[in-house]
C-alpha cells in the first residue's frame, strides 16, 4: 500500500469557514466522484483542524493548521489524475487554497486495538526537523507504545515522510499539485491517535509524560490538532 498526507492553508485574506465552505461543498464532492472511479485508490479521508495542543497539556489553543488529506493507494500506484483533472483541480485551488505541501509517507501501526467500534476521536501531530539534525524517530515510536497502554487508546499509526512534493504558485504560493519531489523537506513525520472518546484522550494528553514524549524540544516543529476525520471513500 503507498499513501500520502497533504496539508494546506487557506487563501491569503479569506477566512477558514469561508474557505472550508467551498473546500467541504464543492472540492471535496468532485474529489469523491473522481477517485469512486478509480479502483487503484484504497481510501481518502479529510482532516480538519479543530484545536492545538497547548503547553499545559489541553486543547485551549486555536489552531495553526487548518487541513489534512490522507490517501491510501494500491502498491506501487499514486494518484494518477489525467491531465485535464488535475488542471481543474488546481484551477479549484485558486478559490480556497494555499501552501499546499504533499508527502509520501510509510505507514507503521504502533498501537493497534480496533474490534468493532464505529465512532472515535482523532489527534494528528506533525514533526519538522532542524537543518542538520534529524530526531530519532525509532525512539518517539518506542515511547508512544510503552504510553499506549492507557483506557480508551485504540489507534496508534506512525508516518514516517519519504518525500515532500513541489506545489507551484498560480496566485498564491503552492496552489498548482506536482509529480515532482523536493531534492529535501524538514518534514519528518506525522503520528495518528484515536481514542474512543475525547474525555480519556484528553485525560492521557494532560499526563506530563505524554506531553514530553509527543512534543519534545528536538524539533524544529512539533504540533499536535484535535481533528475531524470524515471517509470520503474506503476500499480496503
Amino acid at each position: 500500500m503507498n499513501k500520502s498526507i497533504a496539508q494546506f492553508q487557506p487563501l491569503a485574506g479569506q477566512s477558514r469557514e469561508d474557505a472550508d465552505r467551498h473546500y467541504s461543498k464543492v472540492h471535496t464532492r468532485f474529489a469523491r466522484a473522481q477517485l469512486r472511479a478509480m479502483p487503484h485508490v484504497l481510501s481518502y479521508h479529510t482532516n480538519r483542524a479543530e484545536a492545538e495542543y497547548d503547553l499545559a497539556g489541553g486543547w485551549g489553543q486555536r489552531p495553526r493548521a487548518f487541513r489534512f488529506v490522507i490517501l491510501r493507494f494500491a502498491p506501487g500506484r499514486s494518484l494518477e489524475f489525467p491531465p485535464d483533472v488535475r488542471e481543474r483541480v488546481a484551477q479549484d485551488h485558486r478559490l480556497f487554497l494555499r501552501e499546499l505541501r504533499g508527502f509520501a509517507v510509510d505507514e507503521e501501526v504502533l498501537v493497534d486495538r480496533l474490534d468493532g467500534q464505529t465512532a472515535l476521536v482523532k489527534y494528528l501531530f506533525e514533526y519538522e526537523r532542524v537543518a542538520e539534525a534529524r530526531p530519532s524517530l525509532d525512539e518517539l515510536a518506542a515511547t508512544l507504545c510503552e504510553l499506549g497502554d492507557t483506557f480508551g487508546l485504540r489507534r496508534i499509526v506512525l508516518n514516517r515522510v519519504r518525500a515532500e512534493a513541489v506545489a507551484e504558485a498560480i496566485d498564491e504560493p503552492g496552489q498548482r499539485p506536482t509529480a515532482r519531489p523536493l531534492p529535501d523537506t524538514a518534514k519528518q513525520a506525522f503520528v495518528e491517535i484515536y481514542f474512543d472518546h475525547r474525555d480519556w484522550a484528553e485525560e492521557w494528553f494532560a499526563r506530563p509524560a505524554v506531553r514530553v514524549a509527543l512534543i519534545g524540544p528536538a524539533w524544529a516543529l512539533a504540533r499536535g490538532y484535535r481533528v475531524t476525520e470524515e471517509c470520503g471513500l474506503d476500499r480496503r
